[in-house]
């Protein structure tokens, strides 16, 4: 579960230092505050406690997508390394000294039972690493695990958080070397080397949570998890489907030769492609999806050879034919690509979806909301959002502090902030006022005369 999120010189978040040098960053939270609404959706860790949701409103260019891409940066740092990533213009360019200014991430999550705090700097024009701490937060204080400054080549650990001498010197090692690497991170280093020892177990975890638990959807991306859910013959995907009225009835996955999958491509060398070993350990049975714009295609290799090849149909009620992935409408297509998020069966999975009301009716948007909150109630498990669906800013839906607001200041830069901080009443038409301007986040227009230079 993602409990906070600070970032600091990158795209519209601005940098800001206090007196004593250290970076004010801006800070994005899911720690409940004093709402006693729904208090379900609340999960406690130690005395922390923690949201299943969160919104985002504001206007156009107000930040909101440039939040979900800086908590995807951070993600693409920590498994790729900065070597891999190309972010050197993503810094705040507001101000051009910030091309040498420090970037900062910071993430607040859980693992299990257990709280940690984990951020870094980096220079993102150099594309090198500047400092790396973890902390693990226990219901009264911070206890630091590690910190490192690479350019000093300084470094600390709590040496009482290794239970022998022997795994000591082995992480004081990885510090040090760490340190004369300035590409990638530690957490990254010990993960890539799969270290021994229940001690190295925890950074092996913090890896995976980011690579496999971190996971961002935006508007045009791909199936992808998703998909999986239609391997079989899935009852409880078809109710779902029914329920969020599609008009999907039924599916099936119908099997082609190589022959028929070739007249999709117009060239044969390109389908063949596809048809060969992909580039990754094929010891077992792998599988490839393949969008080709109106038909969803699974390939199913077995030791690197192809043994398979289906394509993904819907029916719909009496209708006596059979349709395909592309000719179901955007909305449709839209909600088959976010079905993991309500369907997983996972827990500390954090789900954070660019626009949700992409392509669907404002009553889907919020019957999607509700049917996660729903599916979710015995999971822990998180759904951030972005959105301009005001109908969902409801207060017998969402809790004040599951809604946000973004907003640019008048050095054009970001600004976040929630709801929870008028202390509205609970029986107040939220939107109305959001959309009357009462606070901010909103897009402010000029008058059509001053457009056309009329008097």
């Amino acid at each position: 579960m993602l409990m906070r999120f600070s970032i600091s010189n990158y795209m519209s978040f601005g940098y800001n230092e206090a007196s004593d040098g250290r970076i004010i960053p801006t800070e994005y939270y899911l720690y409940a505050g004093k709402t006693e609404q729904h208090i379900d959706r609340v999960i406690y860790y130690q005395k922390r406690k923690v949201l299943k949701f969160s919104s985002i409103y504001g206007a156009n260019a107000s930040g909101k997508t440039n939040l979900v891409n800086a908590i995807n940066a951070g993600k693409q740092i920590v498994v790729k390394t900065m070597e891999n990533v190309d972010y050197k213009d993503r810094y705040c360019r507001c101000q051009k000294a910030n091309a040498n200014r420090p970037t900062l991430f910071e993430y607040e999550f859980t693992i299990g039972e257990k709280c940690f705090a984990y951020g870094f700097t980096v220079n993102l024009q150099e594309g090198s690493v500047y400092s790396e701490w973890l902390s693990e937060l226990t219901s009264d204080k911070e206890n630091v695990i590690f910190e490192r400054m690479v350019e000093n080549n300084q470094y600390y650990f709590d040496e009482n958080f290794f239970a022998n001498k022997e795994n000591n010197n082995q992480f004081k090692f990885f510090l040090e070397d760490a340190n004369r690497i300035n590409t990638t991170l530690l957490i990254y280093e010990i993960s890539r080397r799969k270290l021994q020892g229940e001690e190295f177990r925890i950074f092996q975890k913090i890896y995976v949570w980011f690579k496999y638990q971190l996971i961002v959807i935006y508007p045009q991306m791909p199936i992808g998890a998703s998909y999986r859910w239609f391997s079989n013959d899935n009852q409880k995907l078809i109710e779902l489907l029914s329920y969020l009225d599609t008009g999907i009835t039924g599916y099936s996955m119908r099997k082609m030769n190589e022959t028929a999958f070739k007249e999709y491509f117009p060239d044969e060398k390109l389908a063949d492609r596809f048809l060969q070993k992909p580039d990754v350990d094929t010891s077992g049975a792998t599988g490839r999806i393949l969008n080709l714009g109106r038909t969803l295609f699974e390939l199913e290799y077995d030791n690197g050879e192809k043994t398979e090849i289906q394509k993904l149909m819907f029916q719909h009620g009496q209708d006596e034919t059979s349709y395909e992935y592309g000719e179901e409408s955007d909305g449709t297509q839209r909600l088959i690509e976010l079905l993991d998020v309500i369907l997983n069966d996972k827990d500390d999975k954090v789900f954070i979806i660019d626009e949700l009301d992409r392509s669907l009716h404002p009553q889907m948007t919020i019957k999607f909301v509700e049917t996660f909150l729903k599916f979710s109630q015995k999971k822990n498990t998180q759904l951030i959002i972005t959105t301009h669906e005001s109908n969902l800013m409801d207060l017998n839906i969402l809790r004040r502090d599951e809604i946000w607001f973004a907003e640019k200041n008048k050095k054009n830069q970001t600004e976040l902030y929630p709801l929870e901080k008028f202390k509205i009443r609970y029986d107040k038409v939220v939107f109305k006022n959001y959309l009357a301007g009462r606070y901010g986040a909103i897009p402010v227009f000029k008058d059509f005369e001053y457009v056309w230079g009329q008097e």
